[in-house]
């Protein structure tokens, strides 16, 4: 077992051919330089060349390096802590439409980007279930999903006994079944958006940092990185929580969220009641249980958990909340474990902000990195004019967080706390 991304990447395979990493070694001008190779990141780039613009992206490490990487890989086309009707009242009925259409079409924007460059990421895009206990969960999850007509009519509730038969899991009421949700592989598709961007002439150059941002007269932008300039009109910043390490005005405008993901063995058979049509799962529950099956008939499982635990602390915490959430429980080692940083907006929705004229951000993906960049990606090139339809997404200022130096403390300390409610509570078969 460890504790690094590195042996994840091992057990689940790179696949195919991947590209040297091709350092910047010299002074490039282009329309648009793209900082951060994870999925919003290289789906920028991919569709800004598709539109015609020259385009350079430069990574610090490899691709896949950072949060891409360590995501779970669940594809959820559906709001976080929030729903449809309250979207529809803080942002007003066009932008708030908008937004609905920009997140409920992400899982198809996604499966599009897969089919259309042939990505083979151990796409499994047979469903995303969000269940929820409760004897009023059936009621809550049916006017979630009368809210979602606005802009989809696809979803459908499952009542008790219909969840435990696609989830193999207990103590759930009811769920909402999401059939453009699924999971892949984060690193291979990230692998196969690279090979993509390259072949539509993006020119991609990873282990160069980049270590400022700056203007370089005529409305023109400077990225340095490797000692050397790339001068663009337009600059995209997705370097994750790494934007504001360049642009002050990013600092403290959304919150860090430290997630560690769990790899099992191979489910034995009597196990096989676990989301047998391998749909991904995602609760609606305060301490959100997640859980997905992936290549080799293993669950990848998200919990609650600080780099500074050891892996059998972290082994038998897993344990305890699967024998806790499953029907066919049995004992499962633990491949791998990684961590990485989810970075959450305090309004859970997706942002891209205007930071200065030519110089925008993505800015956080709230649990929903994989399907929401992936789409952000088609925004960012039709904010930037690059390719035809208007934006769902509007451009934002700036926002700091109030509070931040406590705030960003919050989304750990909740999970924790809601885990541990949870625990005291008996177990509901």
């Amino acid at each position: 077992m460890d504790l690094t991304s590195g042996e994840r990447r091992s057990a689940w395979g790179i696949g195919g051919k991947r590209p040297l990493s091709n350092p910047l070694a010299s002074a490039l001008e282009v329309d648009v330089a793209v900082i951060g190779g994870g999925v919003a990141g290289l789906s920028s780039a991919l569709h800004l060349a598709e539109g015609g613009m020259s385009v350079a992206l430069v990574e610090r490490g490899r691709i896949g390096d950072g949060a891409t990487g360590a995501s779970a890989g669940v594809i959820a086309p559906q709001l976080v802590r929030t729903t449809p009707a309250k979207v529809l009242r803080r942002l007003g009925q066009d932008r708030g439409r908008r937004m609905l259409e920009f997140i409920g079409t992400s899982g198809t924007t996604i499966a599009d980007l897969i089919a259309r460059h042939a990505i083979s990421c151990d796409a499994r895009m047979n469903g995303f279930i969000a269940p929820q206990s409760g004897k009023s969960a059936g009621r809550n999850l049916e006017k979630l999903v009368q809210e979602w007509k606005v802009v989809r009519s696809d979803l459908r509730v499952l009542d008790a006994e219909q969840t435990r038969a696609v989830t193999g899991c207990a103590g759930y009421d009811a769920a909402i079944f999401d059939p453009t949700g699924g999971g892949v592989d984060p690193l291979l598709f990230a692998i196969g958006l690279q090979h993509a961007a390259t072949a539509a002439g993006v020119q991609v150059h990873e282990d160069s940092p980049v270590t400022a941002v700056t203007p370089a007269g005529d409305g023109r932008w400077a990225v340095e990185a490797n000692g050397c300039r790339i001068v663009a009109r337009h600059v995209v910043m997705a370097a994750n929580g790494g934007n504001a390490d360049l642009v002050p005005e990013l600092r403290g405008t959304v919150l860090p969220l430290t997630v560690c993901e769990v790899a099992t063995e191979a489910l034995p058979p009597e196990m096989a009641s676990v989301l047998p049509g391998g749909e991904s799962l995602t609760d609606l529950e305060s301490d959100v249980f997640s859980v997905r099956r992936v290549a080799g008939d293993r669950l990848i499982v998200p919990l609650p958990a600080t780099p500074d635990q050891s892996a059998a602390t972290i082994a038998a915490a897993v344990n305890r909340r699967l024998k806790r959430m499953l029907i066919d429980y049995r004992p499962l080692e633990i491949e791998n474990i990684w961590f990485g940083t989810a970075w959450v907006n305090v309004d859970f929705l997706p942002r891209v902000t205007k930071v200065a004229e030519g110089l925008i951000a993505v800015q956080a993906c709230n649990g929903r990195g994989l399907a929401i960049n992936s789409a952000i990606g088609r925004e960012v090139s039709r904010l930037l004019g690059s390719s035809s339809g208007r934006p769902l997404l509007d451009l934002e200022p700036p926002r700091r967080v109030a509070g931040f130096f406590m705030a960003q403390h919050l989304p750990r300390l909740l999970m924790k706390a809601a885990l541990i409610a949870k625990q005291l509570r008996p177990s509901k078969s």
